[in-house]
């Protein structure tokens, strides 16, 4: 059985054979709307961190289990739809969140995503005992490089 699946494997063609479908820029066709209210998260580490699990998980983890809807989008990405525009702004401001012990970067949907989108994660770090012969902009920068 598996060389028979191998020689269908291999009679696959990656190539580009069908046309790509245009869609035509029209307000039916705009997923705004449907949008407005969501954020889209995606996974550091999706070896450890299952996105199936974290849809349940993070919203009961919330206090919001029944009010958040989350969708997987792949193996390392997902939306949450929210009811209330509260709701998604009191998750937004508590910050970075994790599951599974590694962070998940979380940003509100927008209509279009800048080349950064879910690059990064904003952290607040407190530097403790540095010198007062060190108190530069500088320095801090520096600091935050490293880290």
């Amino acid at each position: 059985m598996s060389a028979a699946m191998d020689r269908a494997m291999m009679a696959m063609s990656i190539k580009e054979e069908d046309l790509p479908v245009e869609i035509p820029n029209r307000p039916e066709y705009c997923s705004k709307e449907n949008n407005a209210l969501s954020m889209i998260d995606r996974v550091l580490n999706p070896k450890c961190q299952n996105v199936a699990h974290l849809i349940v998980d993070l919203p009961r983890k919330w206090g919001k289990a029944g009010r958040i809807r989350g969708v997987v989008l792949s193996n390392e990405s997902f939306q949450f739809f929210f009811k209330t525009e509260h709701d998604l702004e009191e998750i937004m401001d508590k910050g970075v969140q994790s599951f599974n012990e590694w962070a998940v970067v979380m940003e509100r949907w927008v209509e279009k995503e800048p080349p950064e989108f879910l690059q990064f994660v904003p952290l607040w770090v407190q530097i403790r005992e540095l010198p007062l012969n060190h108190y530069r902009s500088q320095t801090i920068w520096d600091i935050g490089d490293v880290l």
